[in-house]
């Protein structure tokens, strides 16, 4: 039996780029700009040494652009120095054009969220749709369309001073355009390559993929995680990471049967872990993360020796 999940999830930049394509007629998936990004595949301890379910060597920033090279667009991004003042009238010229994503934005100050405060330091991103009095539009993925946030504010999370994988400030992209129209097996032949590379540059890296996750699990079971990363598996990476697994299967699917299983399983043991994590059964999230283990070193493998 097959079926999609649709609902809710932390999917904000690949949410952005679709809606971004949508300004052009374009009707593209988060799921599938998700997958092509190639980011969030493996797992990684390279932030402030807290599990990440993603690809800690590249950053959504560089997903981001390759997914829309991977699936036909060409795109105009900017960016600015750490010391340049923020380009707001550039925006604006930019605005009276076309909506622009943004990002990333230190979360910390998109004070329309209701628990911002609690925020610092998680990037974000957003489609900025107007600029007007000293206040933007924004459509936020996180389940915000038609917000205002203050210009001041603005800067305050277009720096992304605290975002450290994010090199410059002020990042947006714009004027999305079709320079092609890769068949479905072109997309993924060219994904799986992107796959395989990343993979093979964790692969020499100390706390990547399976062995990352088995520290974390021992980690556990020492009872040697702080509060703030209990509450950033709960909360973000468990189940972020099911919905990422989802997507994969679904991508997997009709050409290699047995990347789509495994992807299945992951999915199913992400909601197994934030089920035991929301109970605070962290001896059972332990055990959860040791066949989570076990099924990426499978899933490591039998990528690797994709024909």
């Amino acid at each position: 039996m097959s079926f999609y999940y649709k609902g809710n999830g932390a999917y904000c930049y690949s949410s952005s780029v679709s809606m971004l394509l949508s300004v052009m007629g374009e009707d593209i998936s988060p799921s599938l700009v998700e997958v092509t990004t190639g980011f969030s595949l493996g797992a990684s301890l390279e932030r402030n040494n807290m599990l990440f379910f993603d690809n800690g060597l590249s950053s959504p920033d560089k997903g981001v652009n390759l997914a829309f090279r991977t699936l036909g667009f060409s795109v105009v991004e900017q960016a600015s120095s750490m010391d340049e003042e923020m380009p707001i009238e550039r925006l604006k010229c930019d605005l009276e054009v076309s909506p622009v994503m943004l990002g990333p934005l230190d979360m910390g100050h998109l004070t329309y969220l209701p628990n911002h405060q609690f925020l610092g330091g998680c990037d974000h991103y957003v489609l900025v749709v107007e600029l007007r009095d000293n206040e933007v539009l924004i459509h936020d993925p996180a389940g915000y369309p038609y917000v205002w946030l203050s210009v001041e504010q603005l800067e305050k999370a277009w720096k992304a001073e605290n975002i450290p994988w994010s090199s410059g400030a002020y990042r947006y992209w714009k004027t999305p355009k079709r320079r092609g129209f890769p068949s479905d097996d072109e997309i993924y032949d060219q994904s799986i390559q992107l796959y395989k590379d990343a993979y093979e540059k964790q692969r020499i890296q100390p706390k990547f993929g399976g062995e990352a996750i088995l520290l974390k699990a021992k980690q556990l079971l020492d009872s040697q995680i702080s509060n703030e990363e209990k509450g950033h598996l709960t909360h973000f990476a468990f189940p972020l990471g099911s919905r990422r697994a989802i997507d994969f299967s679904h991508f997997f699917k009709e050409r290699n049967g047995l990347l789509s299983s495994l992807k299945e399983e992951q999915a199913k043991l992400f909601g197994k872990c934030y089920t035991c994590a929301a109970s605070q059964k962290w001896i059972d999230v332990a055990a959860s993360l040791h066949l989570l283990a076990d099924t990426e070193f499978k899933f490591e493998e039998t990528l690797l020796n994709e024909m």
